[in-house]
Formats: C-alpha cells, structure tokens, sequence
C-alpha cells in the first residue's frame, strides 16, 4: 500500500492533487485543517492536508454475509456526526464554482461527492466488540436505516469508558439517551396564552388516517380544553371523509365546511375568524403526481396555515416514507403525526426519517376509538421499543 500526505490551499486543490497521482481508485484515510506561519499566532495561513492511500496489487476482497459487519479500525478524527464532518471538513464546498468550464466542475462534484462517501465509510469503520455488535443488530432488527445505525452505535461506543463494556444496562441506557436526543423534543400543539387564531392543516398520502387523526384533535380541544373549533375540509374525493368529520362535528358541537376550490378555502378561514382553532383536512394525493401536489399546495397557499402537519402510518416501508417526505417537501410540512402505532412491530423508520428529515415529532396515534388514541410523540417510548431486544 502507498500511502502519501498532500497539503494545499484548499480542499479542491488537495483532491485534484489525489486524483492526479493517485487516481480514481485512492482512499482517503484523512482530512484536516491547519495554520502555519504569521506572528505570535498573526497573520497565519490556513492549509488543507489530506491522506491518501491506493494499493494496486492488493486483491479483491470476498463479499461479506448483508448480517456481518466488518469494522476495521482506521485512523480518524472523532467526529459527532456525519454533517459536523462535512460542515468542518469541507465548509466552502457547496459554493465554490470553478472557472474552467462545466465539464470540470461536473467531475469536481464527482470527486467530492466519492471523497465524501470514502470519509464517512471510513468514519463509521471502528473495532466492534461483542456488545457493540449486539445493539448494531438490535438496531437494524428493527429497520433503523443502516448508515443511523452505524453512526449511532459509533458515538455511543465512543463515549463508553472500557469499565463499563460489559455493563448491558449501562450500554443500553446510552443508547436509549442517544435516540432521544437524535429525536429532539416533540412539539405538539401549544395553545398562546393570548387569544390568537390558529389554523393547522393535516396532509398525506391516502389511507394514513388524517381524517381520523383531525377528529380526534378537534374532539379533544374541544373537550378538554374547551375551545371554540371549525372543520374544513376539502377532501371531497372520498364521500365518506365528509360524512365522517360532519359525524363527529355533530358529537362535538363544531361546525364542518366542505370547500372545493383554494377561494373559497381563504373564504371559509375569514368567515370562521370568531374561532380559537380551525384544522383543516386535505385530499390523500399521490406525492408522485406533480399535478395532485400542485393542486393540494393551491388550498394551502389559499389557507396560510400555521403549522403543516404530514400524517405517515408506522406501517409504511422506510423507503416509501422517504419518497413521500421528499416529494412533500414542496409544501413546506414542519412537523409530523405517525399513526398506526398499534399495527406495527418495526419503529426504526420513525426514527430514520425524523433524523433525515430534520422534522419534529408531533403525535403517534395508537387505534381507531376519538378522541382517546392519540397521543403526545415521547421519543422515551420509541427508544424502548427500539431496543427492547437490546438486553437479551
């Protein structure tokens, strides 16, 4: 294996340096930044070093079992998480734009992007021992996204002082306070303590329970808190989502309004100014139609609520929530309702796609019964279910 050391003035010029020399095929091992020359630490020069290594002759290795983790240990720079690496590592590279063409700049974003890959691979690579693989599987049983998953167990095996490795209570409890603290704390609805209308909208995909979940929020302001409430709905696709909110606004005492164009939605939310809170439940539109988004976002421009919520039921395959946060992102959602809680064994992709989101939990729905089965997020809870094997 050749191993050589680059310095230069800039990321860019470090990797094309790489690249000349080396190849397409070297490894980065290790970047960081430095200053050198000035006066009592005046007027220093900043520099970029990077490691690179390639070895031509070295074979290819076997494919490793998709249940079997290889964690060779590598020098590396302990890092938080992946986007404290790249926000230190590489701060310019987002807005640097090179003066030779397109071309280059197309295989400089190439580059960066295979460096980038290489220096998280080898980020997460690090000695597992027995217990570090346990909780590794522990996660990925419960279809935490693998790279989370790496990332997690990495920090929290950073942070275990050698005493305490064969200590499972201990481990699992850093692992639990890591998940919760990846997940933030759940913002649900607050009341102001001065009287202000609010306008909330629930938006979704078909079939993940927003009518159900608007239901059961407007029952128990209502109830509980005795507010004065409006339905809107302009989800007249499905004739039983009107009769449904027009039932539990008979139960409730809350008036129910049927809108079918983004006018006469700006219309109902003027003509409701008298109410502490209006919910407004939308159509399930299918986020791979550009012309449903388009549609759905007309009501809410119209509407200008304050606070989006994306509804997603637990069941949903990871992959396919990803796709839906991705396309749904249009409409500027801010916050999140998971349903179904009851009817799944899996919990990572809550965990997964609140971390790639950067979205905040908001409410888990556990059943079909308004208004009882709906619940304040608790982070604690979907840690637990986590890592309920993790003990064993």
């Amino acid at each position: 294996m050749r191993v050589k050391r680059f310095v230069a003035n800039n990321i860019q010029d470090a990797m094309l340096q790489v690249k000349i020399e080396m190849g397409k095929d070297a490894v980065i091992l290790h970047t960081r930044r430095f200053k050198e020359g000035g006066f009592l630490g005046l007027f220093s020069k900043e520099f970029v070093e990077v490691t690179a290594a390639i070895d031509d002759d070295y074979p290819t290795p076997k494919k490793e079992p998709n249940n079997q983790v290889v964690w060779p240990k590598v020098i590396e720079e302990k890092k938080d998480t992946k986007e404290v690496e790249e926000q230190e590592a590489f701060p310019e590279i987002k807005n640097t734009v090179l003066a030779n063409g397109t071309s280059e700049l197309e295989d400089m974003k190439k580059l960066m992007q295979d460096m980038m890959e290489q220096i998280e691979n080898a980020s997460l690579n690090i000695g597992l021992n027995k217990v570090g693989e346990h909780f590794y599987q522990c996660l990925l049983k419960n279809e935490v996204e693998e790279k989370l998953a790496k990332r997690l167990t990495k920090r929290c095996l950073d942070n275990i002082p050698a005493s305490k490795f064969d200590d499972i209570d201990y481990i699992k409890t850093q692992f639990h306070d890591t998940i919760c603290r990846i997940f933030k704390k759940p913002k649900p609805i607050v009341l102001p303590k001065k009287r202000k209308q609010q306008v909330f909208a629930l938006v979704g995909p078909t079939g993940v329970g927003k009518t159900t979940t608007i239901a059961k929020l407007a029952a128990n302001f209502t109830i509980n808190n005795q507010k004065n409430i409006a339905l809107v709905t302009s989800d007249t696709y499905r004739i039983a989502a009107v009769e449904q909110l027009k039932t539990v606004g008979e139960i409730i005492g809350v008036p129910v309004e049927v809108v079918f164009t983004p006018q006469s939605m700006k219309n109902s939310i003027i003509s409701h100014a008298d109410k502490d809170l209006i919910f407004i439940d939308t159509a399930g539109r299918s986020h791979k139609n550009p012309l449903h988004m388009n549609e759905l976002k007309g009501f809410l421009d119209a509407a200008e609520p304050d606070e989006i919520f994306l509804v997603l039921s637990a069941t949903t395959k990871y992959k396919d929530m990803l796709e839906i946060v991705e396309n749904y992102e249009k409409i500027n959602f801010n916050r999140i309702i998971f349903t179904k809680l009851d009817e799944t064994s899996t919990y990572g992709p809550i965990f997964s796609i609140i971390q790639k989101s950067k979205k905040y939990l908001s409410y888990f729905t556990t059943g079909q019964s308004v208004p009882d089965d709906i619940e304040i997020a608790d982070q604690n809870k979907i840690a637990q279910l986590i890592l309920r094997d993790g003990a064993k």
